[in-house]
């Protein structure tokens, strides 16, 4: 397993140079409490507490398919949850898969996710710039959120694109996507918003 920084002047330039995708459509997402932890809500979303760190923590689950085809849950990270953040679950890709549920800060939850009719259910507005693992091998990063994160040699990282300042990379939120995150989660922006979609939102076209 290799250690890298996704924050390196060489991996910017990749991101520069790295193709556009937008996020595909809706999660499910609740605002944690601290009611909530205490009773355990969220257990079923992979939060616990950490005698260890005498914390609650979750524990983030991806979906790998093994070289004979089978499909594994992997641990890929764990990190401490606030009050006041939000637990977002991706649409399964298969209806046997281990939910993948992670957790947004208030701020970065409601930059990139709106609401819609359906109570829970919340609309993806982001987009970024992802490119393949490298590496040619597994990989270990330290994430945003101050943990280790792992990804297998068919893993992608993602840096955000923001349509207001596109050349803001905004180096604190670049990160792992595993294989199964990355295709259930993002489509190229052309296929998503429609060709023409920078001259249409982005202020400076």
């Amino acid at each position: 397993m290799k250690k890298i920084d996704l924050k390196t002047p060489e991996y910017s330039q990749k991101f520069e140079k790295a193709p556009i995708y937008a996020k595909k459509g809706a999660i499910d997402a609740v605002e944690i409490t601290q009611e909530g932890l205490e009773s355990g809500e969220y257990a079923d979303k992979g939060v616990r507490f950490d005698d260890e760190k005498g914390r609650y923590v979750i524990d983030t689950f991806v979906m790998r398919t093994n070289a004979d085809g089978k499909r594994q849950n992997v641990l890929e990270s764990t990190r401490i949850v606030e009050p006041g953040e939000w637990i977002a679950t991706n649409p399964k890709v298969h209806p046997t898969d281990v939910a993948n549920n992670y957790v947004i800060p208030d701020e970065t939850f409601r930059k990139r996710y709106e609401s819609t009719a359906e109570p829970g259910v919340y609309r993806a507005k982001g987009m970024a710039r992802i490119i393949k693992n490298d590496t040619g091998d597994s990989v270990e990063i330290m994430a945003p959120w101050g943990e280790p994160q792992y990804g297998d040699a068919n893993c992608y990282f993602r840096a955000p694109f923001d349509v207001n300042n596109p050349d803001n990379l905004a180096e604190g939120d670049r990160y792992i996507l595993s294989a199964n995150d990355f295709f259930s989660t993002y489509g190229p922006a052309d296929e998503i918003l429609g060709p023409g979609w920078a001259e249409r939102i982005m202020p400076n076209n």
